[in-house]
């Protein structure tokens, strides 16, 4: 029975040296080159896919409208409903034309690159 509970002790040492390590390594900020740049690199990144693989990227990038924003929450903006699936070359057309000011919103989570992430 001991020789269960030896191993069952270094599995649990072993299990809780992985973890301290992953959390180590991914809450320290350390630089692991373009994949996780250091807070004063942040805007030397580099893209993983080119801005065209963006869903509607010509869309996107077109002037503001010169117009009066609409004060907008975020609890209305929530009840709008979704658009169906737009095709990616049709230009903005209804409230992608609009301009709003949300006057409080909280951000939920940000990060650089989501699919380099590591969640513990």
């Amino acid at each position: 029975m001991s020789s269960q509970l030896e191993r069952v002790a270094q599995v649990c040492v072993a299990s809780v040296t992985i973890f301290l390590v992953l959390a180590i390594v991914s809450c320290s900020g350390q630089d692991f080159g373009v994949l996780q740049p250091t807070p004063k690199d942040l805007c030397k990144c580099l893209p993983i896919e080119p801005d065209i693989a963006d869903y509607r990227h010509l869309a996107k990038h077109v002037p503001i409208p010169n117009i009066a924003e609409q004060d907008v929450s975020v609890e209305i903006i929530l009840t709008w409903p979704q658009d169906p699936v737009i095709p990616p070359d049709a230009p903005r057309t209804g409230r992608e034309n609009g301009v709003f000011h949300i006057a409080n919103a909280y951000l939920q989570s940000a990060n650089v690159n989501a699919a380099m992430r590591i969640v513990l």
